[in-house]
């Protein structure tokens, strides 16, 4: 009778027991769909937030294309007072202003421009001591296309990296003007190279001293530093603007006069 009773409770221990294990079974089923479900719903956010960044970098570049849209038109305005302005004006027509557009530097060497550091007296980002900029840091990735920015020889082309610019393009231009591109990855032209203005000379890079992939961008007239932001809007629609800028070192006027000549 005992034994038989025995029996019977250890049967019902055993059918206790899967039932537990099946319970168990099933509750850790349940507790894998929901992790696989949490770790859907955690992709999905992932891939939310980062479609919500990218949105944020294009929102970010249109500003910065609208920025320098204002940047240009900040530089339109015609300086009325000065009367060189109004005199070179009424006498120099349409193609007068291609020619000389075609032969000083004028428009900037990349097609999207940024300015990352100004014309002039900084803080170095590599030494950590003031010192002259001079030129202008255009933000570019690397291997973005470098233009030319007025007809001219290449002077110099430096298709290797031995620190300081790296590798470099000098060019010179009409009348004592002279530009350079410096901290290329690549380069297009040689020395004694005849260039048009938008000719393509090379792509950015990272070169030299560099604290990031960039262009450096310098406009000289016989051997003086000016501040190529005075040049990188001179076009057709801001010509006059020019005329009351490096007064001290271009006597435009006379430049003006000697160029007509030229035309003719």
């Amino acid at each position: 009778m005992v034994t038989v009773i025995e029996r019977i409770l250890e049967k019902k221990n055993i059918f206790i027991f899967l039932i537990l294990l099946l319970v168990s079974f099933t509750y850790i089923i349940y507790l894998n769909l929901n992790i696989i479900e949490l770790n859907n719903n955690i992709k999905s956010k992932d891939n939310l937030y980062k479609i919500q960044i990218n949105n944020r970098i294009n929102e970010i570049d249109q500003l910065n294309s609208q920025l320098t849209d204002l940047h240009q038109l900040l530089n339109i305005g015609l300086d009325l007072s000065n009367k060189n302005n109004i005199y070179l004006n009424t006498r120099i027509n349409e193609e007068d202003k291609k020619f000389i557009l075609n032969s000083i530097p004028s428009a900037p060497p990349l097609r999207k421009v940024f300015i990352t550091s100004e014309f002039g007296f900084r803080l170095h980002p590599i030494f950590r001591k003031e010192k002259l900029h001079t030129g202008v840091d255009l933000r570019a990735k690397i291997g973005t296309e470098v233009y030319s920015t007025a007809n001219g020889v290449i002077l110099e082309a430096r298709n290797i990296d031995n620190g300081g610019y790296g590798k470099m393009v000098r060019i010179i231009h009409n009348h004592g003007f002279e530009t350079l591109y410096a901290h290329l990855d690549d380069i297009y032209v040689n020395p004694g190279d005849i260039i048009k203005k938008g000719t393509l000379i090379g792509l950015t890079g990272n070169t030299g001293r560099s604290n990031g992939p960039h262009l450096h961008y310098e406009v000289k007239y016989i051997k003086k530093y000016l501040n190529p932001t005075d040049f990188l809007y001179w076009n057709r629609k801001t010509f006059d603007t020019i005329f009351s800028k490096n007064q001290e070192t271009i006597h435009w006027k006379d430049l003006i006069f000697l160029m007509k000549n030229d035309i003719k």
